[in-house]
């Protein structure tokens, strides 16, 4: 299991339900919580401070520069913008985790925003150009992504980035939330089928209006 971390700050850019999520599972692990976000005092805000014993808030630039490890738990619709707004140069060196998914509400049921020639966390990754961006989390629902564990057992977490030693941080960080060892589906451009894995997810979901699930590959390779 990962190791308490007291010293290590983890900027959470988001206070939605997928960054109070994961900012709960860091804390669990006495890692530091920032929430990066444009209004400190909103009611949000503290609905995040409050999910997250000893978590502070603040703008996204200071959260962004204060913590070594970033999480862009951003909605699609703001993520340009949001980590234009935290500055690129921030997270320069840093791993960046991408729970993202690029969803387009505007004609009903979601839907992939860029198709599948493109995804999020390629953008990400452009966008940030000195970070270590790694695709994680983001095939399951929030309250699924720590301690995952399910009746029919625990999942699996599928993962994509071009660093392997960032890779290898997501994994054991992933670990220590009660993941199965995650399965490394290789460079940042795999999210190109992370993002449209998503997708069934959410299918399932709505046609079966239940959000309790996830994926297992079986079979894995030891």
């Amino acid at each position: 299991m990962t190791p308490p971390r007291d010293d290590t700050v983890v900027a959470v850019l988001g206070n939605g339900v997928v960054g109070t999520a994961l900012a709960r599972g860091f804390a669990e692990l006495r890692y530091r919580v920032i929430f990066g976000t444009r209004d400190v005092r909103s009611s949000k805000t503290r609905a995040a401070l409050a999910a997250v014993p000893g978590a502070r808030a603040a703008a996204p630039a200071e959260a962004a520069a204060s913590g070594q490890i970033a999480v862009v738990a951003l909605p699609w619709s703001g993520l340009e913008e949001g980590l234009r707004a935290a500055g690129p140069q921030n997270f320069a060196g840093k791993l960046v985790i991408d729970p993202t998914n690029p969803l387009d509400f505007s004609a009903g049921p979601p839907r992939l925003a860029i198709g599948y020639t493109d995804s999020s966390g390629e953008l990400v990754q452009r966008l940030l150009p000195g970070a270590h961006v790694v695709k994680a989390f983001n095939t399951v629902t929030a309250p699924y992504m720590v301690h995952p564990r399910l009746p029919d057992g625990v999942p699996d977490l599928f993962i994509a980035g071009n660093d392997d030693a960032a890779k290898a941080q997501v994994m054991e960080l992933a670990t220590a939330f009660g993941w199965r060892e995650p399965i490394d589906l290789g460079p940042i451009g795999a999210s190109r089928l992370l993002e449209p894995l998503a997708m069934v997810w959410i299918n399932y979901a709505r046609r079966n209006n239940h959000g309790a699930h996830a994926f297992s590959l079986l079979g894995r390779k030891d």
